[in-house]
């Protein structure tokens, strides 16, 4: 026998009884019905989980009432009450002294415990208001039968009660084998029963069974779906936009491109020559590119966002991208341009998938292996390579290379003279990028010479031209006019060279007499040595003797 054939035999046996048993006969029957549709599902679900149609949402709450109900003075404590991550200040220190890749798992383990523990106290949350809605909605229906149970037997016959009953119960039947088809007499019927039953049939009513279906269909799925029917706004936004900060830290995660695109970003566009303040404009970022290396901060990188507003499409270095939250009049803007070229705005399940997805990436433990690919690429751009550290690690390699040789061992050989090439490669190119940069200043320090060189001589041709525009003289001007003349010394040239000839005849001319006059004078000493007396004193005159007198 089904339970079907169970329900119907006891609402007929429910029949025979008189008046004063109709309320007792009807509780009765509800209780058997709960019963029945309780075993009904444990059984169809440990034999036949396609059939979950049979679900009741009202007998549910019977099992929850009863198991928390037990457990409702029982609040769970939280695990690490401190600051979300320690259970207290020893813990703190006991873990901000441990590695730090110990660190950040046991972290990473508690931050997702704690989520759990979050997500348990809303859940316990929801069922106590559910059940303390359910309860006062029971209250208040066991007072409307109470106050109408007198009426309602004198007024509904057993006709009625067994008829509203067998409808319900077809109604379930149908359902369980989805092809009940609402004809336009059972949808006012449902209806009537359904939502405005009359003061004849109260006491069918089932406060558990028909809310328990509305709580199951109604509630449930738009507390689920409330928030995805809405359009997004500012912070939705705002929960994947990115900044320099953001960049700095993560930008050398081996899935940093893949991560940042569908995010939003507020980029530096210039200053507003008005204000003076620096102008922003918030941007969609679609893919990154890698070129030219290029220094952001402390760091050298060659990643570059590429980024759309609209149907506009431009390459931004990183560091353009401001930390600042995207405000009111820059979103507008965005939204306005989307409007402008028809293009569709994000849906708010993509936003809220997005955001999931950036604290999923930020929030993953520092494993060895995401440790040595970070290093990898940190180190592609920022090692520094020249100096004593780069000759000593070339000088080991060679070592180990030419042990390997002396052994004959084939495998160290490929391995040493892979990594020894490698390493003179990342020595060359960072060598000559760093001799780019140091010469750049050089480069533009010649090119600011020459440029002013340049400046120089046009201004000076300028000058030599207008002076010569000043000195020509109209041959149209007015002859009855004074003649505007400048004098000038002519000759001046040809008499300075006269001049200098005419002193430089007299010096040697007057060198000339000197030389004879010498001449002559020595011919006479001479001749008068020792005949002439006047001839040895003069002699004697012109000799000097240097004679010191002491006191």
């Amino acid at each position: 026998m089904s339970d079907l054939d169970e329900d119907l035999l006891a609402l007929a046996a429910g029949d025979d009884g008189d008046d004063d048993n109709l309320v007792s006969s009807k509780k009765r029957g509800r209780n058997d019905n709960v019963g029945s549709k309780k075993r009904r599902v444990l059984n169809e679900y440990s034999d036949d989980e396609d059939e979950e149609d049979d679900y009741n949402p009202g007998t549910e709450y019977y099992y929850e009432n009863d198991n928390e109900g037990a457990d409702e003075g029982q609040e769970e404590e939280n695990p690490y009450p401190l600051e979300g991550k320690y259970k207290n200040e020893e813990d703190k220190n006991t873990i901000e002294n441990m590695p730090e890749m110990d660190r950040e798992t046991l972290l990473f383990e508690r931050l997702q415990e704690m989520q759990k523990y979050q997500e348990r106290k809303l859940l316990r949350e929801r069922a106590k208001n559910i059940r303390a809605q359910q309860q006062q909605r029971q209250m208040e229906n066991d007072g409307v039968k109470v106050r109408s149970s007198g009426r309602s037997t004198r007024t509904t016959g057993h006709s009625d009660v067994r008829d509203s009953k067998l409808s319900e119960l077809r109604k379930q039947r149908a359902k369980k084998s989805k092809n009940y088809d609402y004809s336009a007499s059972e949808n006012d019927e449902s209806d009537r029963s359904d939502d405005y039953a009359d003061s004849d049939n109260e006491d069918d009513y089932d406060p558990y069974y028909e809310k328990g279906n509305h709580y199951s269909e109604d509630d449930e799925v738009k507390w689920a779906e409330e928030d995805m029917d809405r359009e997004p706004v500012l912070d939705d936004f705002n929960k994947i936009k990115i900044g320099r900060s953001y960049v700095s830290k993560f930008c050398f995660y081996p899935d940093f491109n893949e991560r940042v695109q569908g995010c939003y970003g507020r980029v530096n566009i210039g200053i507003d020559k008005h204000s003076g303040h620096p102008m922003y404009r918030m941007v969609k970022i679609e893919k990154v590119f890698l070129q030219k290396p290029y220094n952001m901060g402390k760091l050298f990188t060659n990643q570059y966002f590429g980024v759309t507003q609209g149907k506009d499409r431009k390459v931004f270095q990183m560091n353009f991208f401001s930390d600042g939250a995207i405000t009111q009049p820059e979103y507008e803007r965005y939204m306005a341009q989307l409007a402008k070229h028809d293009i569709n705005k994000p849906s708010l399940y993509n936003l809220n998938n997005k955001a999931k997805d950036l604290n999923n990436f930020v929030s993953q433990p520092l494993t060895p292996k995401l440790t040595d690919e970070i290093v990898r690429n940190r180190l592609q751009f920022n090692k520094k390579l020249t100096g004593t550290n780069a000759v000593l690690e070339k000088s080991v390699l060679k070592d180990k290379l030419q042990y390997a040789r002396d052994t004959g061992n084939q495998k160290d050989i490929a391995k040493y003279s892979s990594q020894l090439k490698h390493l003179e490669k990342r020595m060359s190119s960072y060598e000559k990028h760093h001799e780019n940069d140091q010469t750049g200043s050089k480069k533009l320090g010649v090119l600011t010479s020459k440029n002013r060189k340049v400046n120089m001589d046009k201004i000076k041709h300028a000058e030599t031209a207008k002076k010569e525009d000043t000195n020509t003289i109209d041959a149209k001007t007015d002859p009855f006019s004074r003649l505007k003349t400048r004098t000038k010394i002519y000759y001046q040239e040809i008499q300075k060279e006269e001049n200098e000839k005419a002193m430089e005849l007299a010096k040697q001319k007057q060198l000339q007499k000197d030389q004879e006059s010498q001449v002559t004078k020595e011919e006479e000493f001479l001749n008068a040595k020792f005949r002439r007396l006047g001839g040895l004193e003069e002699l004697i005159s012109g000799l000097k003797f240097k004679i010191k007198f002491d006191h």
